[in-house]
């Protein structure tokens, strides 16, 4: 009983670590790219929401922008939800985000400052769960353990998301955000157009991989060193 319990602490921890260091890594311009690319998106039609917004020196009500600009402005919201800049965007020199959307993606930064303090916590989680089993020398199989449990739990609900993704995409924003702030119109919002089905699939599918191909090489590797001692 107590070795489950030690295996499962173990897993929990490794998993959670694993999803937000990937939710991290695989934010930005980069992967944006790479998806929008992926998906065949050249660019996307905006709304504007200001009657005379200043770019190139004339007015007008909205338009197509490049996937170009969708990057830069994809990397101007990722900097201020991750923290790598203190204040929001500017309205990029047109109203191109309303002010909910704004007071959205600062709630979306507090769950990014959020998730630090998990990944923080698993990570001490984990060293005290290691050093334990150092000291017992069962160090390996309780990695081996822990990464196959995390792997196949994170599987799991990988292959449901892929099957079920707009109800649980609703579940995690009712969870995180219960204000209820992150329902907007998509005939009028940029931030929908910016940030579509598509993007958040191919994060979804980019985060879970990668945890699932981590938590699969560790746990191999450990395999493999336990049976090379037994061999001995």
């Amino acid at each position: 009983m107590i070795r489950r319990l030690e295996v499962a602490i173990f897993a929990v921890a490794f998993a959670l670590a694993g999803l937000v260091t990937f939710a991290f890594l695989w934010s930005g311009d980069g992967p944006y790219a790479w998806l929008a690319n992926a998906n065949g998106v050249t660019g996307m039609t905006y709304v504007s929401h200001d009657p005379c917004p200043p770019p190139a020196g004339g007015c007008f009500g909205g338009g197509q922008v490049s996937v170009e600009v969708m990057r830069a402005w994809d990397a101007q919201w990722v900097a201020y939800v991750t923290g790598a800049q203190t204040d929001p965007p500017s309205s990029f020199g047109r109203e191109v985000f309303t002010r909910a959307e704004y007071a959205h993606m600062a709630d979306v930064r507090r769950v990014f400052d959020g998730a630090k303090v998990v990944l923080a916590v698993a990570v001490v989680v984990l060293a005290i769960r290691l050093q334990r089993a150092l000291v017992r020398r069962d160090a390996l199989r309780l990695v081996r353990d822990g990464a196959l449990a995390a792997t196949i739990g994170v599987l799991v609900v990988g292959v449901v998301a892929a099957v079920a993704f707009d109800p649980l995409f609703l579940l995690f924003h009712e969870v995180f955000f219960p204000q209820g702030n992150f329902l907007f119109d998509p005939a009028s919002s940029n931030l929908i157009r910016l940030y579509p089905d598509w993007y958040w699939q191919g994060i979804t599918g980019l985060v879970a991989g990668s945890v699932v191909a981590v938590g699969g090489v560790v746990a191999g590797t450990c395999a493999l060193a336990l049976r090379r001692l037994r061999a001995r």
